[in-house]
């Protein structure tokens, strides 16, 4: 019977430790603890650090191998390095990327210098790929690498803004059930990172992914040649489609567009011109010019009809007769009349 109670309290012993361990194991994530590499990634990273501490940089490239070939100081003439060099060295660009990194490196490199002296104006993030492969990093874990090197930049330069690309789509499993793996794992972290978006207060994720593919979904030798890395075709798909964001992020449009509205509801209380009510009033002294009615003044007009010359007419007559009897009264009394009349008698 001790037997039996001995071995049952072994049991549950042992259960309990191997519970604590898997969640000891289950709380450390690869992806988000900060690591260096070899000696050769050190003297690449020293590079950025020194470029950092020069200044003067308003654009910050941060990544793995596929920023990497963007070119710039500090890296070769890949694919990307003539349009970098036309479209975003001009915009006050750096390039940080470095092939082979994974979350937990750049995190690393961040916390060690390459955001010393510099506080960019705008980061474009692109990372993640390399832990996807295998059984590496879970989505989940992938995710939180990500955010964690977002939160670092937010540390070392709470004014910058981040241009956060999707995970770009892959083709490299070694057979199709690989490949479909990856993929799967790759378009869950993307959904997970896309909640990272705030707005573009601080966070503008973008997802352009689908540029790179043709009609069937494939990724065409033309832009992808290694089913992974872009060509200088590919790097100009990029270029095309972040170029405007990243314009206006520099600028700064977005956080300065609601401020013109607040100026424009201090305007309001101009209205107070309420007093201009009194406008009104000329229109009551508009009414008093109502003398108007001196037109009426035709009215003599009509005193002036009875220009009562007829009256005159009047005048030689004392007798009741009318004019025409006095008329007649004369013809008879004259003398032209009383010749015919003797013409007559004879």
């Amino acid at each position: 019977m001790k037997v039996l109670k001995l071995a049952l309290l072994c049991a549950i012993f042992s259960s309990l430790v191997s519970v604590a361990s898997a969640q000891e194991s289950k709380k450390e994530n690869s992806a988000t603890k900060p690591a260096p590499r070899d000696k050769g990634w050190e003297k690449r990273h020293e590079t950025f650090v020194g470029i950092a501490k020069r200044g003067n940089i308003d654009l910050l490239f941060l990544g793995d191998s596929i920023t990497d070939a963007w070119g710039g100081e500090g890296h070769g003439t890949n694919g990307g390095h003539k349009i970098f060099t036309s479209k975003f060295v001009p915009m006050k660009a750096a390039n940080f990327g470095i092939g082979g990194d994974r979350t937990q490196h750049v995190i690393w490199r961040l916390q060690n210098g390459e955001l010393d002296g510099i506080k960019p104006k705008v980061v474009q993030l692109m990372i993640g790929t390399n832990n996807s492969n295998g059984t590496d990093n879970t989505a989940e874990e992938i995710a939180d690498g990500v955010k964690g090197i977002i939160d670092e930049i937010k540390k070392k330069s709470p004014s910058t803004k981040v241009l956060l690309l999707a995970v770009f789509p892959r083709n490299t499993g070694k057979d199709d059930a690989a490949k479909k793996i990856q993929k799967d794992k790759i378009d869950k972290v993307n959904s997970i990172i896309s909640k990272l978006d705030d707005g573009g207060k601080s966070v503008k994720f973008l997802d352009i992914g689908s540029k790179f593919k043709d009609a069937s979904g494939a990724l065409p030798k033309e832009i992808m040649p290694d089913q992974l890395h872009l060509s200088e075709k590919g790097y100009e798909i990029w270029a095309n489609a972040v170029e405007g964001v990243i314009t206006s992020m520099l600028k700064g449009d977005s956080a300065k567009a609601p401020e013109p509205t607040k100026t424009v509801k201090k305007v309001e209380p101009t209205t107070p011109a309420k007093p201009a009510t009194p406008t009104p009033e000329p229109t009551k002294t508009v009414k008093k010019v109502e003398p108007a009615p001196a037109p009426k003044t035709p009215e003599p007009v009509k005193e002036m009809k009875k220009v009562e010359p007829a009256p005159a007419v009047k005048a030689p007559a004392n007798s009741s007769t009318t004019v025409a009897d006095e008329e007649v009264v004369d013809v008879k009394k004259s003398p032209i009349r009383d010749f015919f009349k003797k013409l007559r008698n004879r």
